[in-house]
């Protein structure tokens, strides 16, 4: 069975902005995915619901960005989203809690693979508040327009992920298992 893993979406305030379950599919030493499948809680400050899709997270250590992109339940691409976050090295594949700070901009992916990206008058707005988002800018807007730019050609960290997924349950995998699976995947165009 996979390990399991706590995912906090935190704002810079320190407020927590919301937090889900999933598990760690150790794929690799460079980047912590993990794995929600459909019907899984989402806790978020504004309020909570179940997921009806199945999503894979993948955390970076020392980057700049967070990528979730959402699968139907047949595992078919519908949505990504992109938090560009300030960079932390706690990430590991044995976790129990992973924990990102939302630095509010973000790239969106829509079901037929345009891209927008957003929240920019927020990220302004916490600039005047917060002096860690003010001396973030230049790495922070510097990230959005390249993801913006490899999100629009599915390349750089996007070619990770899989446009489809050739199975929906990875919680009932082995770590091998599940990490063979998404190795294979993410080698297809």
């Amino acid at each position: 069975m996979l390990l399991e893993a706590n995912v906090r979406k935190m704002l810079v305030n320190g407020e927590q902005w919301a937090s889900w379950h999933g598990y760690h599919i150790p794929v690799s030493e460079k980047y912590i995915a993990i794995w929600t499948p459909a019907g899984t809680e989402m806790r978020w400050k504004t309020g909570g619901w179940i997921s009806k899709k199945h999503q894979l997270t993948y955390l970076w250590r020392d980057e700049w960005y967070t990528i979730h992109i959402g699968y139907d339940l047949d595992g078919r691409f519908i949505s990504g989203y992109c938090d560009v976050v300030l960079p932390t090295d706690d990430y590991s594949n044995t976790a129990s809690e992973l924990l990102y700070t939302d630095l509010y901009i973000d790239v969106v992916i829509r079901e037929d693979f345009s891209v927008f990206t957003k929240d920019q008058e927020v990220f302004e707005r916490a600039a005047h508040l917060y002096p860690i988002v003010a001396e973030s800018r230049q790495p922070s807007f510097m990230t959005l327009d390249q993801l913006e730019e490899q999100a629009k050609q599915w390349s750089g960290p996007f070619s990770l992920f899989p446009r489809s997924l050739p199975r929906i349950d990875f919680e009932q995998l082995t770590p091998e298992e599940a990490a063979s699976v998404l190795r294979t995947i993410a080698k297809q165009p």
